[in-house]
């Protein structure tokens, strides 16, 4: 199965709910160009990019990136920000691929990787409130 196939089965863990009318987007800064990194370095990366958005005075939180059968586990962030801040955000710190959430409907974005965007249905249905 490609990278982009994996993309899309696709579950997110959160501590809060999410508007079902927000805007944001999902970046995860961690293993750029899909290398892996040391967990040390892919920290360094994560506090940095929170730095990074703090400072734009932009809103966001954490949020846990998972694969569909939540065996694998990823820190991300949802920000709030425009599609196309988004998007560079993305392209800066070397990911293949973003999510953004629009109105409940979740999109995969390419980054780096060159593929057409995908509608992957409600935001709301892969969505996992933590206790």
């Amino acid at each position: 199965m490609s990278l982009w196939h994996l993309y899309q089965d696709v579950a997110f863990i959160s501590y809060q709910p999410f508007a079902k009318d927000s805007c944001f987007a999902i970046i995860s800064v961690l293993n750029p160009r899909g290398k892996i990194a040391t967990p040390g370095q892919n920290l360094c990366r994560h506090m940095a990019f929170a730095a990074r958005v703090h400072a734009a005075r932009l809103r966001y939180r954490k949020i846990t990136g998972a694969s569909g059968d939540l065996k694998f586990l990823e820190p991300s962030w949802a920000v709030f920000c425009s599609r196309e801040q988004a998007e560079q955000y993305a392209l800066e710190w070397q990911q293949n691929a973003l999510y953004w959430v629009e109105q409940d409907q979740l999109w995969l974005l390419p980054a780096l990787l060159q593929h057409e965007p995908v509608v992957l249905g409600r935001f709301s249905e892969r969505l996992i409130l933590a206790p």
